[in-house]
């Protein structure tokens, strides 16, 4: 039963698809071929009623042809325009049928130049070279190669005069080759008008070679060491008797018939290989402008007579001789179609209908729609220029809806344009607190009512920059004695300009500018004379001269004033409101409430002024030069790491001195309880080695002479620049990453390759991938050996990462912390 459906279902597969003529089909040219499928047909297939989809289409289809001021498709039911077929796929393009083997032809005209033995420099004046002509036939293979067989006729000739040589010649040459040109056309789109081009190719060519020896009348050129040329040669017999004879430029005598060096009757042909460069510029769809220039390198030494086997002064080079070809052509195109140019679509909506169109006003205010800014504007109301109702006592209701046409500016009003005045929000307050009569309230008083704000006065954002005393700029290295200072300086900071090797050593961090002059007013009276005011932005430092740190400080001082003066006027006027208050609620305490008010006022007033003087001299506490303050040292190394190995909430401050000397150390403590209590905090995370320092009058002290308690047995060395490192080398450790997955796939496959390593450790970094590693070892020699284990393993990518406390380190900050 199956081999009996089985042949049905061929029998009738074969009768439907015996209804196509496969066979004429393949008889058709490329053209015929497009032609029958746009006269095809379209089966006929069951679709349903097509009533509906027929009237709607052609309702809607007149209501969207393009017009001039809107572009648009008009409906469309696919159906095959030819033209744009044409215009897009079969204009200058090699990949369509019409244009096999329809190549272009083109002429042009150029100079040959000699490149040789002729001339001591062994190459020609472009102006001298000689006149040629090219014909060629071209080709298109792909988008951006062409194929281009061409013939050149024309003339090489060069002259040399010298003190010792005198040589001319000109040849004949005839030359036809083969040679590809690649003019970008995957990178340039057709858009562009002028196109560059590079060529190379092979070339066959012949030469005739001749010289000029004699004039006209038979008289041979004997050129004399004076520049003239003579009939008879210098210094020979009757040598006085010789006259001036000139050249006629006649090349009569053939260069291979002389046979001066003996080199017989060697071929006059040889090859050659042009390379070329130039440009094609589109002047219309057929004719194309080229600029060509061409060096051929050919394969024979005998175009100009002259050899490195020649004799005498005549011997030449050891290299070939080699010609240029310069020229202009024009192009013409056999198969270029003139596009169609598509017909202007009419315009179905008459001017009429546009004009009307752009005068329409739907809501008949006298303002059209284009220009209305409030668009469905009732009947009958008045509007202005921009179409938007009235509204003269600009409260935001217009005037047919506003019940109070007349509302005092600044007040706000209701939804009917009504003021909400002193009752409004007394029966507001009223309700909020649940109240409606208002009667009977008792007002207790359990503070102080009049009293401002006692706050300092903050400062606009304009003034909230801050400020900090610059002591040094260095691009390089910090000598020793300078360090020792800026260790000495309590609040000292260091900052890294944007260009990586400016360093900014600073002093203290300030609000306000008033504070950072008086800073560094007290640096120049201790000998800093170069210490200036500068701003901090961002990660910047500005340096500001005096001048524009004092003008900072009038601004400053101006601003605060004007703050001040705001609040005590503010103050009074709360102290008014709240007496008049009281003044409503009984009379008979009117005068004691005054009285009180008015003393409150007093009060306040000294108050503000007294708060306003003390914000004015509450600053950040710097630290004096007479002050001993402490600090904790971590490290010092010959080479940089950077501040993030010391994972630690301290501030850590970073100081190149000496030869590639690093020094890494905490901030300043004024205490030495704060000091040690760092410093214990710091051994806890594996900085065993950290110990504390003191400072004081611009230098490092002793301990002992501090209120410090030392071990009296303990000798304390105060240099600076000695290298050290209190970081616990058990916490460097080497570890080897395998690989990094980014997809759940990925780290499958990992998990089954790496199931046979032990100790392999798989961690989420930071870009979402997983992150597989094995191994810890305190030193980096046996991480590699087992990096090399591995890599024979079929881990070619894995390789060695150095970590700290956990986190990934640099292999140089490793190294620098195990010294």
């Amino acid at each position: 039963m199956r081999k009996i459906i089985i042949v049905f279902i061929l029998l009738f597969s074969t009768k439907a698809f015996s209804q196509v003529d496969t066979a004429a089909l393949n008889k058709m040219t490329p053209e015929e071929l497009f032609q029958y499928y746009i006269n095809e047909k379209e089966p006929e297939i069951n679709k349903g009623p097509l009533t509906i989809g027929d009237s709607l289409f052609g309702i809607l289809n007149p209501q969207v042809i393009p017009t001039q001021t809107v572009e648009a498709d008009p409906l469309s039911r696919s159906a095959f325009d030819e033209n744009e077929y044409n215009n897009k796929f079969l204009t200058d393009t090699a990949e369509n049928a019409d244009q096999k083997m329809k190549p272009k032809i083109s002429l042009g005209a150029g100079r040959l130049g000699f490149y040789g033995d002729v001339y001591s420099k062994h190459f020609q004046n472009p102006f001298t070279s000689r006149p040629a002509f090219d014909l060629a036939i071209s080709q298109r293979l792909t988008r951006y190669l062409q194929l281009n067989f061409n013939v050149i006729f024309g003339k090489l000739g060069a002259n040399e005069y010298g003190p010792t040589r005198n040589e001319n010649f000109q040849s004949e040459i005839r030359a036809g080759g083969l040679n590809l040109m690649y003019d970008f056309g995957n990178f340039i789109s057709d858009k562009h008008r002028v196109r560059p081009y590079l060529s190379l190719g092979i070339t066959g060519f012949e030469f005739l070679s001749k010289t000029d020896l004699k004039d006209k009348n038979g008289n041979y050129y004997y050129y004399w060491s004076d520049g003239s040329i003579k009939n008879m040669a210098e210094g020979s017999a009757g040598a006085q008797n010789a006259v001036d004879v000139k050249r006629d430029y006649v090349y009569e005598t053939d260069v291979r018939e002389r046979n001066v060096d003996g080199f017989g009757k060697y071929q006059e042909r040889a090859w050659a290989m042009p390379i070329g460069a130039g440009f094609v510029m589109k002047v219309t769809e057929r004719v194309d402008l080229k600029l060509n220039f061409q060096y051929f390198f050919t394969t024979t030494d005998y175009i100009d007579g002259l050899t490195n086997k020649s004799v005498g002064n005549r011997i030449g080079t050891k290299f070939k001789d080699n010609f240029t070809y310069t020229s202009v052509s024009l192009q013409y195109d056999l198969i270029a179609k003139t596009k169609n140019r598509s017909k202007q679509k009419i315009d179905t909506l008459n001017d009429a209908f546009w004009l009307a169109y752009d005068k329409w006003d739907a809501d008949k205010d006298s303002v059209s729609d284009f220009n209305d800014d409030c668009l469905g504007t009732d009947a009958g109301v008045k509007v202005d220029a921009k179409g938007c109702p009235l509204d003269d006592d600009k409260d935001g209701v217009p005037n047919h809806l506003d019940y109070e046409l007349d509302t005092p500016a600044g007040m706000t009003v209701d939804k009917r344009g009504v003021a909400r005045n002193d009752s409004y929000w007394q029966k507001w307050y009223d309700q909020y607190m649940n109240d409606s009569t208002g009667v009977d309230k008792t007002i207790e008083i359990v503070e102080n009512i009049y009293a401002i704000n006692t706050k300092s006065v903050e400062l606009p954002t304009e003034f909230k920059t801050k400020y900090t005393v610059e002591l040094k700029r260095y691009q390089g290295n910090i000598p020793s004695d300078e360090l020792a200072y800026l260790l000495s300086i309590g609040d000292v900071n260091t900052t890294t300009l944007a260009d990586g090797t400016t360093v900014v050593y600073t002093a203290g961090s300030y609000k306000k500018v008033k504070s950072a002059i008086k800073r560094r007013d007290e640096f120049r009276k201790d000998g800093v004379k170069e210490a200036t005011v500068s701003k901090i932005v961002g990660k910047e430092v500005i340096k500001l001269t005096d001048d524009e740190a004092e003008t900072l400080l009038k601004d400053e001082n101006e601003l605060l004033l004007a703050n001040q003066t705001n609040s005590t006027n503010l103050n009074n006027n709360n102290n008014n409101n709240n007496n008049n208050n009281n003044n409503n609620n009984n009379t008979n305490t009117n005068t004691n409430n005054n009285t009180n008010s008015n003393n409150n006022t007093n009060t306040n007033s000294n108050n503000t002024n007294s708060n306003n003087n003390q914000s004015e001299e509450t600053e950040e506490a710097g630290f004096s030069k007479s002050d001993v303050f402490y600090r904790v040292q971590l490290g010092a190394f010959k080479n940089q790491i950077s501040t993030k190995v010391f994972n630690t909430s301290t501030g850590i401050i970073e100081l190149k001195a000496g030869d590639k000397f690093y020094k890494y150390v905490t901030k300043g403590y004024k205490t030495i309880e704060e000091a040690a209590a760092v410093r214990a905090d710091l051994v806890i995370q594996g900085y065993s080695d950290a110990f504390v320092t003191a400072y004081k009058d611009g230098k490092r002290v002793l301990l002992s002479s501090t209120k410090a308690k030392v071990d009296k047995s303990f000798k304390e060395d105060l240099s600076e620049d000695k290298f050290f490192s209190s970081v616990d080398k058990k916490l460097v450790i080497f570890k080897i990453q395998l690989a990094i997955t980014k997809t759940p796939t990925a780290e499958k496959l990992m998990d089954a390759q790496v199931k046979d390593i032990k100790d392999v450790v798989k961690q989420g970094t930071n870009t979402g991938g997983i992150r597989f590693t094995t191994g810890n070892y305190n030193n980096f020699d046996e991480a590699d050996k087992s990096l090399k284990q591995l890599q024979t393993q079929g881990f070619s990518g894995a390789f060695v990462i150095p970590t700290f406390k956990g986190e990934i380190i640099s292999l140089q900050e490793a190294m620098e912390l195990l010294k």
